[in-house]
């Protein structure tokens, strides 16, 4: 690629903006609210004492995931620039930590898109009559059965290095998942905000449908009892606290460095105190009433079948893809249920992988301030996406091969958990110091914004403490996780948890070399002026 002959101040005049305040709020609200939202955080209610998780939960949201939404959303704002032009303008030694957050987004929209194809699938198997996993159930004569998702959409092999075939269906969804990612986001937030006021607000609405759905059957009252009962023993169990934690910086998207770049598409005046709290509860409403629909069906699964709710799969793929296909399945108009249930699944997926790809091609457009060339041409923002996309097609045929659901238990062990908490920990370090704090208050205070206290001194003083704990934990539980696999194995998932820093690292000592070459250079030039007068 060539350097950029376009401005900073240019290329900031223009760039593409939001058309409204609540154009970003939906857009960002929509990349918060995915997948976890419906398939993690019901389960963490129940595992950690019902109602007692909701307060340590709620406390990390406004002492840690409010505090960080502020922060990269301010900065972008204030900067209109992304995280990694912003860190090369301000301090070019540390510019490499500004791809963290996108190179764990690119690690992370891979898999994103293979469970999107996953309900692409569903939602297309939907349509057919009888439904095709019932036959499975029928035969089991049990509440719910793994053979159609495991044997028929996953095909898995014996292991993560026993690969064997190609699952053509799943790649055509996956390419089809990345086809409707493209359109919603080819021009950008110009058209990804539009695009959000459906994709963002749908989900609400399909799950409010299946809430008064799921409240009419019988022993629906027994699953949400059970999901809210509360046990305030657990809040004393540390465990309980590191994982309302990793839910929050997890299901608020923070430390990302998308924030960031979505709000370098604001004006420099925009509020921002308020939507930095609304956009958060909302999307921990989102959980809340995922939570309700889940528990409720569960509830009279429970009920029907006379089997205790622990015993059943709450979490993960096999309560999305297993247990509640199965319990639409064997409702009445089984159809319409699942259709509904895999739209919401799908547009949650739609709103958080766009924000992935856009954050992505926006990176790459600010590095070049808008003018990335190749091979003489000039790409427009349409090329850019598309080449976005493509790379990821590319990368996803080895998803959709019988070893997939092997690399994404994988991936999202080793390049998210502790990789996430590293670059959160240098995003509260740096900008969270007093200096620079204080300079990114003035500036928003200069615009019209104010900084609440409740954020000034969690991002000053508290957030540092609680990323360290978190980040410790977060390493031990790899190491556990670790375990399942062989040595090579395990090798190659440190490096990818480690990768994006050390590219940074890389970059932060070349740089600092060069300084000091630049000075001794300048050195040696005057002693030779002192040397000849």
């Amino acid at each position: 690629m060539q350097p950029s002959s376009q401005s900073l101040e240019g290329y900031q005049e223009i760039r593409m903006k939001f058309s409204s305040s609540w154009t970003f709020m939906l857009t960002s609200l929509g990349f918060a609210a995915g997948f976890g939202s419906v398939w993690r955080f019901p389960y963490l209610v129940f595992k950690n004492g019902g109602g007692t998780f909701l307060i340590p939960y709620f406390i990390l949201v406004f002492t840690l995931a409010i505090p960080l939404f502020f922060l990269e959303v301010g900065l972008g704002q204030c900067k209109g620039i992304g995280m990694a032009h912003l860190l090369d303008l301000e301090k070019p030694k540390l510019r490499g930590f500004g791809y963290v957050g996108i190179v764990i987004c690119a690690y992370i929209s891979t898999y994103y898109n293979l469970i999107m194809a996953y309900s692409l699938r569903y939602l297309w198997e939907s349509f057919k009559y009888p439904i095709p996993w019932l036959e499975s159930i029928v035969e089991q004569n049990k509440p719910f059965s793994r053979d159609y998702f495991y044997d028929s959409i996953v095909q898995m092999s014996t292991s993560i290095t026993d690969l064997n075939h190609i699952i053509w269906g799943l790649f055509i969804a996956y390419i089809v998942s990345l086809i409707i990612v493209y359109f919603c986001i080819k021009e950008g937030v110009e058209t990804s905000g539009k695009v959000a006021i459906v994709t963002a607000t749908s989900p609400y609405i399909l799950l409010v449908i299946l809430l008064i759905r799921g409240l009419m059957l019988e022993g629906s009252s027994e699953g949400i009892y059970y999901l809210f009962k509360p046990d305030f023993v657990k809040l004393f169990n540390p465990s309980v606290w590191v994982d309302a934690a990793n839910q929050v910086i997890f299901q608020m998207s923070v430390g990302q460095a998308i924030l960031c770049l979505y709000g370098s598409y604001r004006k420099k005046d925009d509020n921002l105190p308020n939507f930095s709290f609304a956009i958060p509860l909302l999307t921990a409403l989102c959980g809340m009433l995922a939570g309700l629909v889940v528990f409720s069906y569960i509830g009279h699964v429970s009920f029907k079948y006379n089997i205790s709710i622990s015993q059943l799969p709450l979490s993960g793929p096999d309560l999305a893809f297993v247990l509640y296909p199965a319990i639409l399945a064997q409702m009445p108009m089984p159809n319409l249920w699942c259709i509904l249930f895999f739209l919401v699944l799908l547009l949650l997926g739609i709103d958080t992988q766009f924000g992935f790809v856009d954050g992505i091609a926006g990176t790459i457009e600010d590095i070049y301030l808008g003018e990335v060339i190749i091979f003489g041409n000039k790409l427009t923002v349409q090329q850019v996406r598309l080449c976005v996309c493509s790379i990821l097609g590319v990368i996803g045929l080895i998803y959709c091969t019988d070893i997939g659901f092997y690399l994404l238990s994988f991936v999202d062990t080793f390049g998210t958990n502790v990789s996430f908490m590293l670059g959160v920990l240098f995003e509260v370090f740096y900008f969270g110091s007093k200096e620079r704090f204080e300079k990114l208050k003035m500036d928003l205070e200069k615009h019209g914004n104010y900084v609440p206290w409740l954020i000034e001194f969690s991002l000053t003083k508290l957030c540092h403490y609680t990323v360290i704990v978190l980040l410790i934990i977060s390493i031990i539980q790899q190491m556990k996780s670790s375990l399942d696999y062989s040595f090579y194995v395990i090798l190659i998932g440190w490096f990818i948890s480690f990768s994006p820093f050390i590219a940074a690292i890389k970059i932060y000592i070349e740089n600092r070399n060069r300084i000091d070459m630049s000075k001794t250079d300048l050195d040696i030039e005057l002693l030779t002026k002192q040397v000849q007068q």
